[in-house]
Formats: C-alpha cells, structure tokens, sequence
C-alpha cells in the first residue's frame, strides 16, 4: 500500500516510515498539509497518516482539501483533539494518540482498509 505520512517533526516521520516499511508499505512523507497536497500531485496515495498540529496547513485542513474517498487516519499527542475532529464533522477512519505502539498502527491500517 502507497501511504502519504505527514508530520512536521523529522524523527517522527523518520520512525514511522521505518515502521510502515517495516509492515510493507512504500511511504511517501510530508512535514505539513501544504507538501502533502504537492506530493498529492504527483502521485495520489492509498492511504493519508497525518498529525493534527501543524504549521502552514494542518491535518483539519489537510483533510478538508482531498476527496473523501482517500482512507484518512488521523494522529495527535493531545487527546483533545478527538474531541475536535468530531465537531468537524470529518470523515476519516481512525484516530490515534501518540504515543503509540507498532501493533496498533498496524490495526489502524488495516481497519482502514477493510473499509475501503
């Protein structure tokens, strides 16, 4: 699975990616929802992981901007923004606090898929 991995701290996306290659991805990252919509342009993913809290664009707006048909897990370090997102309305599949452990990015991932 083609998966787009979007947050602006560099060891977070440097042990994600580690993670979902690990499980047999290809990963393509971003440190904002900005790069992530260009990156969105030269090749559409299968699935979107992104942080809430960004600079520029953030993960809310990220969102808001791609069609809803793209699988969408949410992740965030404050356990808050869950209550957020649910005012928003947003359709997405899962949404995960960070800290979190390789087993459950792995559940997330493929509850998104037995979605699709």
């Amino acid at each position: 699975m083609n998966i787009l991995l979007v947050d602006d701290e560099p060891d977070i996306l440097l042990c994600l990616v580690d993670c979902l290659e690990l499980l047999g991805h290809q990963v393509n990252t971003a440190s904002n929802g900005q790069h992530a919509l260009a990156t969105m342009l030269h090749q559409v993913p299968d699935l979107i992981i992104s942080d809430i809290r960004m600079p520029e664009m953030d993960g809310i707006k990220l969102k808001q901007s791609i069609p809803d048909h793209i699988p969408f897990i949410f992740m965030s370090g404050h356990l808050d923004d869950e209550h957020t997102l649910k005012q928003t309305g947003l359709h997405y599949c899962q949404f995960l606090v960070k800290p979190f452990k390789l087993a459950q990015i792995k559940a997330s991932i493929e509850a998104c898929c037995d979605r699709c």
